[in-house]
């Protein structure tokens, strides 16, 4: 960097005497405007006319596209800028630059990787914290506006769903939840958990079901989604900022819209896979309490896996492999005691006749 004095005439006025910094790709030239207010101009080198004026012995500068003209007295500043030209010619000067392009994608790229990675770690951890603190009763109404949306009670088999209300009762789970069971008449092998304790089971998963341990499985997963706010979280995840927006300014309509907007997607909800086992697990529990017999998971898994499960291998999948799941069910439950269910082996009998 060279410094120099100089005079900077702007079109229509009378030069100004100002300072002038000379950078490797940039000029400053500072100094006081006719309202007495420091002011500074930068024009690129590269986009510079400059010669020096032999008759006056001095360097003369023109912005190739800006108005006004930079005078410094004597050749220094056209040398320096002279030997600046040469010096970026040069091969390892040109090499340098190249180097420099490189370091700076790099750097981009490493803190969009930053970024990122900030994203992944914050959002869930939003989600949690946020869903931990919905009360019941909000994620009741957030339950409510996706299965208005999704209108399955359009294609609900209300006499399936009654059976299937009285046989989750049956089970005497103890919940702060208004647990509500819709069973849909439609060819879809599934079941979800909504916010709040709305659950929608399909019935041609139903069909394939051959014991009442079986469906007691299904219920206790899907119960224990709900108990631990695992398709709150989810929605949240999923939803991310607008939900978080919404939430934040206390428009609980707002993010009703939002949901009701993406329902459809919602019956997909894909959870990570600990959390997946986590609502196994205390699925499982369920059962063990109740001496029901806890291979009803095997089948279950067994039928789902029958009915086209996820064929990806477990490390890219969003929830365990089957097999695995399987396995961990077994290892978990080999001390269980089982006992025949009477009213609940009486209910899915009814279940099965609809």
């Amino acid at each position: 960097m060279k410094s120099f004095f100089g005079v900077y005439s702007a079109p229509g006025a009378m030069g100004v005497d100002c300072t002038v910094l000379l950078f490797d790709k940039k000029i400053s030239i500072g100094f006081q405007n006719a309202n007495g207010a420091n002011q500074v101009i930068e024009w690129q080198t590269k986009e510079l006319n400059t010669h020096f004026d032999f008759a006056s012995q001095t360097t003369r500068m023109r912005h190739a596209s800006l108005p006004g003209e930079l005078v410094i007295d004597g050749n220094g500043a056209y040398q320096y800028l002279q030997s600046l030209k040469a010096e970026q010619q040069k091969p390892w000067h040109q090499k340098s630059r190249g180097k420099e392009w490189i370091r700076n994608i790099l750097i981009t790229i490493a803190m969009l990787a930053v970024l990122y990675m900030l994203y992944m770690l914050i959002v869930p951890w939003l989600s949690e914290k946020l869903a931990s603190k919905v009360s019941v009763k909000t994620e009741q109404q957030l339950g409510d506006a996706v299965y208005d949306a999704l209108a399955v009670n359009e294609k609900e088999d209300t006499a399936a769903s009654a059976v299937l209300n009285d046989f989750f009762k049956s089970m005497q789970i103890s919940t702060p939840y208004q647990i509500r069971i819709a069973v849909v008449d439609e060819p879809v092998v599934n079941a979800f958990a909504l916010p709040g304790g709305r659950i929608v089971v399909y019935k041609a998963l139903l069909n394939k079901l051959e014991t009442y341990p079986e469906l007691a499985a299904l219920l206790s997963h899907e119960f224990t989604q709900i108990q631990i706010k695992l398709a709150t979280k989810s929605i949240f995840r999923s939803m991310g900022s607008k939900i978080f927006i919404s939430l934040l300014f206390g428009k609980m309509g707002s993010v009703a819209g939002v949901l009701a907007h993406h329902a459809d997607n919602l019956k997909n909800l894909k959870y990570s896979r600990s959390l997946e086992k986590e609502a196994d697990m205390d699925g499982l529990s369920i059962l063990v309490k109740r001496k029901i017999d806890p291979a009803g998971f095997r089948h279950l898994f067994e039928h789902l896996k029958e009915s086209g499960g996820s064929s990806l291998p477990e490390v890219l999948a969003s929830h365990p492999d089957t097999d695995n799941r399987i396995k961990y069910i077994q290892e978990a439950s080999q001390q269980a005691t089982v006992e025949e269910h009477t009213l609940l082996k009486t209910i899915f009998e009814k279940l099965k006749k609809q």
